[in-house]
């Protein structure tokens, strides 16, 4: 395993947190499949307060917890026998919850350290028998057996679960976070580099052409209508249709509070078209009574738009038991798992008025990024939430050769820009025609001896230049 440290460009805001800084992990994994040896490669954002959110634990707590978790799961897999990769991946998840559950940690931290091994073990098996992610998928090379899982499920087809063919685009939705310029005039005392890259919302909108925005909210009522209308005010400007999402980041307790707000919206004249603009809502309560019991009808019939969980999506099981209390959504996300995501698509596919999208945990280049686009092309979902290319400078946290390698083999995915090499989003479109190669969407690999061993890494590393330390709630 190896550790990139990531600086961002501009503070990146959501919930409880503010990162201006993060590590990037990229696992190898050394695999034999059918005597032939292989490595796979996976790689993630080690993302503090998102995972746990408790507050007695510190960011560096949250780091450490996921190096911890993945070790366990490379640990549970050295153990396993040859098997099918479904057989291998249940027995990987149920031993590696068990295990953190038991250290005091919980099961959505527990499926991060499950989803590296799971990743790299899908692209190990691809690069071995010369298969795109969909194209295994449609032959069934994982060995899924859905009916194992659900009942209703029982018979159903693996490759029931994606396209006959992938999507070579996708629209990039936006994200807009709690700290975000929204104009020219927001920029004003603000520390943030001159890089000739957009910064705010409306360069956003009118240079890249975004047409899909993720939109936070930060549960402060009035602060988080007042943000609301500024964005508003700065769509009707655009005079071109937008499409949207909220994000509620855990924020409420009590759906009813949430229900106010969306009230609000619905009222008043000026952000009217704001809220017919969103297509649904994600994750406004809090995991720890998401799934306690039925949604209040009355506070849905407020809100007036589908419901998706996201965090409380913390185990195989949680859409499912989601569905039944009134969640109509589920979030893909490679970070929680990709076995997991195809059985959400199929149950998506037997229950009406069920949908699945695409979120983000700031996928950076090249194999996290390229990992999870490969699995959204194949599942079909149009759009995705994409956040690396707004808060951190492209593929700047790469070494050169392997930045230039990436630009090389998928010049569809990036561009030359700004100084360096960045995601091509133009038209806020992204083109991933390229990422239909064997395993998970990643040609040029990475040099994992250029990375920082985790046993020599540590949290103030992420510390700026001339800051003193890294603070809880940032970096």
């Amino acid at each position: 395993m190896g550790i990139d440290n990531a600086f961002a460009r501009m503070p990146f805001r959501f919930g409880v947190v503010t990162i201006e800084a993060a590590a990037s992990l990229t696992l190898a994994l050394e695999m034999t499949v059918d005597g032939t040896p292989v490595t796979g490669y996976a790689s993630d954002l080690l993302a503090y307060k998102w995972f746990d959110k408790r507050p007695e634990k510190t960011p560096a707590d949250n780091v450490a917890d996921l190096l911890w978790v993945v070790d366990q799961a490379l640990e549970v897999a050295q153990g396993l026998e040859a098997g099918t990769l479904f057989d291998l991946w249940r027995q990987l998840d149920a031993e590696v919850t068990r295990r953190a559950v038991a250290a005091g940690f919980n099961r959505l931290g527990a499926g991060f350290g499950v989803s590296m091994v799971e990743r790299a073990l899908i692209d190990g098996l691809g690069r071995a028998l010369g298969a795109s992610f969909l194209r295994m998928v449609q032959h069934d090379a994982f060995g899924l057996r859905p009916g194992d899982v659900f009942a209703e499920l029982q018979g159903v087809a693996s490759g029931d679960a994606v396209r006959p063919e992938p999507l070579a685009q996708v629209h990039l939705r936006h994200t807009v976070g709690l700290v975000d310029p929204i104009e020219a005039g927001d920029l004003a005392g603000l520390d943030l580099p001159d890089d000739g890259l957009p910064h705010t919302l409306e360069d956003y909108l009118t240079r890249d052409g975004v047409r899909y925005l993720k939109i936070k909210v930060s549960g402060a009522r009035e602060a988080d209508l007042d943000r609301l209308g500024r964005i508003a005010r700065c769509l009707a400007r655009l005079g071109a249709p937008v499409h949207l999402t909220l994000d509620g980041n855990e924020q409420y307790r009590d759906l009813g509070d949430f229900a106010a707000l969306v009230g609000d919206l619905r009222s008043r004249p000026e952000l009217q078209a704001l809220y017919e603009a969103i297509l649904f809502i994600e994750q406004p309560l809090d995991r720890g009574v998401a799934l306690a019991g039925p949604l209040d009808p009355a506070a849905l019939e407020q809100i007036g738009k589908p419901l998706l969980i996201d965090e409380a999506d913390g185990w195989t099981t949680a859409f499912h038991e989601a569905i039944a209390l009134g969640y109509r959504g589920v979030s893909h996300k490679n970070c929680k798992g990709v076995i997991r995501s195809l059985l959400n698509a199929l149950l998506v596919q037997r229950n009406e008025g069920c949908f699945q999208s695409a979120e983000d945990l700031t996928c950076l280049p090249v194999v996290s990024l390229q990992a999870d686009l490969a699995v959204v092309a194949s599942l079909g979902i149009p759009h995705v939430e994409r956040n690396g290319h707004h808060y951190f400078r492209g593929l700047d946290h790469l070494p050169t050769d392997e930045a230039e390698a990436a630009l090389a083999a998928h010049p569809d995915l990036y561009e030359r820009s700004g100084g360096g090499i960045r995601l091509a989003n133009g038209g806020g479109v992204l083109n991933i025609g390229s990422l239909q190669v064997p395993g998970m969407g990643v040609v040029p690999l990475p040099d994992l001896s250029r990375r920082i061993a985790p046993a020599d890494w540590h949290f103030d590393m992420l510390r700026a230049p001339g800051q003193d330390e890294v603070r809880d709630g940032h970096a």
